[in-house]
């Protein structure tokens, strides 16, 4: 039987771990709510499958059987994250995500006690964006002196290229509830001032938006900084307003590969020293697929650590740019 679960694998984001995975040789199987579409990606993909909603948790665990990690890929998470993150902590099946969503990460936290005692690991947006930006965060601070030193990070995602009908969906959503900013320690709301960030990529700086990134949180939990604030920098086609019924699932490989993300990040310590870096990956739909799959296989591997984890403190700093050459990210300090 399969040891790795991914629920959700015919969408975009769960195709492209399914090939990540299967070009890994990973043992896994297939799930999701559509019978055809589960099949269908099963059979192109000749691994085993599951068909189940979240509806009845005695049907959740019954399909859990014989499953020791499930990577859910199945959004928006604000409708299967909590379902499948209390199925795994019963059936003691250690939980993966692919999600940005606070929901994911704030439902991780308050069952951070339980997963402990169940020996379960809960690591929410295992191989995005809160993995990426964590790793920059944890080398950016390796530098600031010890925990408690650091009194702000203010951190902006250059996203790139096309979005997929999935994360736009849960955009438009994240647009309707307003901005958050951790300050003092408390989640608390925020104006829409924009800030200049340098990405170090020849374009100097520019005026990033403010947006709720699950870094609120994961940066606070797993790096002890009471002040954060969360910044998105789009460029090409991001977030253009499109037909989301009309529109490609996401964008093409040759599409990804034209479109590399950045990241860049303002540290101010408590001494009022600033530093700054950047640094560069390839397409954030390219490294998600990469780096969840490498997560769920260091998982499998034994590399374990219960309770809410975050992939850059389980894994190491260097998370972000060894799972694989071809995610070629660099980092500069400015």
């Amino acid at each position: 039987m399969a040891k790795l679960m991914i629920y959700g694998a015919s969408g975009y984001t769960g195709g492209l771990i399914g090939d990540q995975a299967k070009a890994m040789g990973l043992d896994f199987m297939v799930a999701g709510r559509s019978q055809s579409s589960t099949i269908t990606t099963a059979t192109a993909l000749n691994v085993p499958h599951r068909v189940f909603d979240l509806f009845d948790a005695s049907l959740i665990d019954s399909n859990l059987e014989g499953v020791a990690v499930l990577l859910n890929c199945s959004g928006p998470f604000q409708n299967t994250a909590e379902q499948l993150i209390d199925a795994c902590i019963r059936n003691k099946v250690h939980y993966l995500d692919t999600s940005a969503e606070l929901i994911s990460y704030e439902y991780a936290e308050q069952k951070d006690k339980a997963a402990q005692a169940a020996g379960v690991m809960l690591i929410p947006g295992c191989g995005g964006s809160a993995a990426m930006l964590g790793c920059l965060t944890g080398r950016v601070l390796e530098s600031t002196g010890p925990r408690g030193a650091v009194e702000s990070v203010d951190i902006a995602l250059h996203v790139s290229g096309a979005m997929s009908r999935g994360s736009l969906i849960t955009a438009q959503q994240g647009a309707k509830t307003g901005c958050l900013e951790r300050r003092d320690g408390a989640l608390v709301d925020r104006s829409a001032t924009t800030q200049p960030f340098d990405f170090a990529n020849d374009q100097g700086s520019v005026a990033c938006f403010p947006v709720t990134l699950p870094d609120l949180i994961t940066l606070h939990k797993f790096f002890g900084v009471p002040n954060v604030k969360t910044f998105v920098y789009a460029t090409g086609t991001a977030f253009a307003n499109s037909n989301l019924d009309s529109m490609p699932a996401g964008p093409t490989k040759d599409e990804r590969d034209a479109s590399p993300y950045d990241v860049a990040i303002t540290v101010t310590t408590k001494g009022g020293a600033v530093k700054r870096a950047a640094m560069h990956s390839v397409n954030g739909y390219s490294y998600i697929g990469i780096a969840s799959a490498e997560a769920a296989r260091r998982v499998l591997a034994g590399n374990i650590t219960p309770g809410f984890q975050l992939s850059s403190v389980a894994f190491g700093y260097d998370f972000a740019d060894s799972v694989g050459e071809e995610v070629l990210s660099s980092v500069e300090m400015l």
